[in-house]
């Protein structure tokens, strides 16, 4: 089934759309069908940011069954992308070496913002689990670190795209990797590529049996295509946060999925697209 981020809906929260440093990017979280009927929030929060030099982007997927996982969400996406921009502030860095330790330290800020949480709330460390995905795009690399079974797709086109690691799955059926889990740190997969990419969509594992053909773990372009094409249009704050919201939340969407949906879509802009972006943000 193709979907459209086009249909129309009611739903109106707060979408933010950023165009600086190159790139357009818009994200948003949707409750569950399922979350609503049982009455709990939404699990999942993303965060992003572009620099002077990169963008960055954290999404986390709370737990269905840990009863605090949104917070755990927020806590750990805030928590990585605040140790992603303090890092950095000290510029690039230069090596492969040097974009691993990066993302393998903001993962570690975001276990111990998760230890302090359940300390200070005096809660089980358990009640907070949430996967993480974090991304770090400049002009020359792409580096893309996971833990658990969120997705990652870029590419240089809308037409050549690949998913960047694969979902990461736990010993029984739906289950993955958390970042409460002892051994958190030790199962991220982090991966650097020397090139620049100009599409990204990273999304939690509410969208993937929509947007990854299975069992060839690829993306579905039908899906991303016309929504990496409402995103280089997207020159109106308000008209894209409903587009994308009422996307996530249409009939077509839930149909196929009943569990939370999180997405950060990113075009870098180029030639005289970005004159123009440049010009109106002055």
């Amino acid at each position: 089934m193709e979907v459209s981020p086009t249909l129309p809906g009611d739903l109106r929260p707060e979408v933010p759309v950023l165009a600086i440093s190159g790139w357009r990017v818009v994200g948003a979280a949707a409750s569950g069908t399922s979350h609503e009927r049982l009455g709990m929030p939404c699990q999942d929060a993303l965060a992003y940011q572009a620099g002077e030099h990169s963008l960055l982007v954290a999404l986390s997927d709370g737990a269905g069954t840990a009863e605090r996982s949104q917070h755990g969400a927020q806590t750990a996406v805030q928590a990585a992308l605040d140790a992603l921009i303090a890092a950095l502030d000290e510029g690039l860095p230069a090596e492969q070496a040097g974009w691993q330790d990066m993302l393998c330290a903001a993962f570690a800020a975001a276990r111990l913002a998760l230890e302090s949480l359940a300390e200070i709330e005096e809660q089980p460390l358990r009640d907070y689990a949430a996967t993480l995905s974090l991304v770090v795009a400049s002009a020359e690399r792409l580096a893309v670190a996971q833990l658990g079974d969120g997705a990652v797709v870029t590419g240089e086109s809308p037409d050549k795209l690949f998913l960047v690691n694969q979902a990461q799955r736990g010993e029984y059926a739906n289950e993955t990797y958390f970042l409460t889990q002892e051994d958190a740190l030790e199962q991220v997969q982090v991966s650097v590529y020397e090139k620049a990419v100009n599409f990204l969509a990273v999304m939690s594992d509410g969208l993937t049996r929509l947007a990854i053909k299975l069992p060839d773990n690829e993306p579905h372009l039908p899906f991303f295509q016309p929504l990496f094409a409402f995103v280089t249009h997207a020159d109106d704050e308000e008209q894209a946060s409903l587009h994308l919201v009422d996307f996530l939340t249409s009939e077509r969407v839930c149909a196929r999925t009943d569990d939370d949906k999180s997405l950060v879509l990113a075009v870098r802009l180029l030639g005289p697209e970005l004159g123009r972006e440049e010009t109106e943000s002055v």
